[in-house]
């Protein structure tokens, strides 16, 4: 979805910019302090080529066939503790607090994607997708009813479960609908994809809504953050209208690559 994401990046740009020049405050100019020789390399050197060095060794790696994606996220980590041990930042204390928090989120997310695997599984062996299928074409619904469906379910479980979980679920039950109903699969994968995240940015539950508070200054409540996100919720949902209305603008690109 190359020219969607560009499109709902110039979206967000096109909105910042605005609010910003309607309200100066809102990014107020500071004082630059000019700076000759080291000096005026010493924070870029320091901080910012050592921070770009992480991602280029992960996505490096990736891209390069040097590692898989696990083996890659294990580089990062590496590169990581390297950096924070270089700047003297590495103590025994944040080591046994990271890894445990490493820990817990890692040990949540396995048991949703056992359960969600589980559940697709069930489904598939005892042929429930079949009947779930055939008993939504026997109600004699629409192409677009069936489709608003399944967009409407995805931006609900969004709002509690995460993207990797929402896929085990949901896929096994979508796509044989999909493809009886003989609509473009890099359409409605790019769709998919909006709604997913749609549900990721949706009040009370959205888990981007939480990681955004989790990073946030202790000042800024979550009532903040709901309302600094709707734009972008009418954003994007614009965005999905008009992929809807105008499937061209996610298959273009692809048709003339392949």
């Amino acid at each position: 979805g190359v020219v969607p994401g560009l499109l709902l990046s110039l979206a967000f740009v096109a909105y910042i910019v605005t609010r910003v020049l309607l309200n100066p405050k809102l990014a107020p100019s500071t004082a630059v302090e000019e700076r000759t020789g080291w000096a005026k390399y010493e924070l870029l050197v320091l901080y910012v080529i050592p921070l770009i060095s992480i991602f280029v060794v992960v996505i490096g790696a990736m891209s390069g066939g040097i590692a898989t994606p696990t083996e890659s996220a294990a580089l990062g980590a590496i590169a990581t503790m390297a950096l924070a041990g270089a700047y003297r930042a590495l103590s025994v204390k944040a080591l046994v607090t990271s890894l445990r928090g490493t820990v817990t989120i890692s040990a949540m997310i396995l048991f949703i994607i056992l359960g969600a695997t589980t559940f697709s599984q069930i489904l598939s062996f005892s042929g429930t997708t079949e009947g779930i299928v055939s008993t939504i074409f026997n109600h004699g619904l629409s192409k677009s009813e069936i489709l608003a469906g399944m967009l409407l379910l995805l931006i609900f479980l969004g709002i509690f479960v995460d993207q990797v979980s929402m896929m085990l679920i949901t896929l096994p039950v979508f796509m044989p609908i999909v493809q009886r109903l003989d609509i473009d699969m890099v359409w409605f994968g790019i769709l998919y994809l909006i709604c997913m995240q749609l549900g990721l940015l949706l009040p009370p539950h959205g888990l981007l809504l939480m990681t955004m508070k989790g990073v946030a200054p202790p000042q800024v409540t979550m009532g903040h953050i709901f309302r600094a996100v709707v734009p972008y919720i009418a954003m994007s949902l614009l965005l999905l209208l008009l992929l809807i209305v105008f499937p061209k603008i996610a298959t273009w690109l692809p048709a003339l690559i392949g």
